[in-house]
């Protein structure tokens, strides 16, 4: 296994995680504030959608379980970032940044 540095280009100032089912995040209301979300898909795939409509299992960006993907989401603090669970047992795990 090997360990990926990265670069942090802002504080860290806050991280939730949500585990399987149905996952819906309105990730600027839970960012804290933050203007660029880091997510991370753990153990299993999910899907995302930035238009707001709700992804379903086969529709979406697909996040595979272990990669991760940033989103500079600014002052859009309407931005509601739509993600699900591709797979059963998926966890999104969600750090944000000022």
């Amino acid at each position: 296994m090997s360990i990926l540095q990265v670069e942090v280009p802002r504080e860290v100032i806050g991280f939730f995680q949500h585990a399987a089912g149905t996952i819906d995040t309105a990730v600027a209301a839970k960012s804290g504030g933050g203007s660029v979300v880091l997510f991370q898909a753990e153990a299993q795939n999910v899907r995302y959608r930035l238009d707001g409509v709700d992804p379903t299992a086969a529709i979406g960006h697909l996040l595979v379980a272990n990669e991760s993907v940033s989103f500079n989401i600014g002052d859009r603090k309407g931005l509601s970032i739509r993600v699900i669970a591709a797979t059963a047992g998926a966890i999104l795990n969600v750090t944000s940044f000022r």
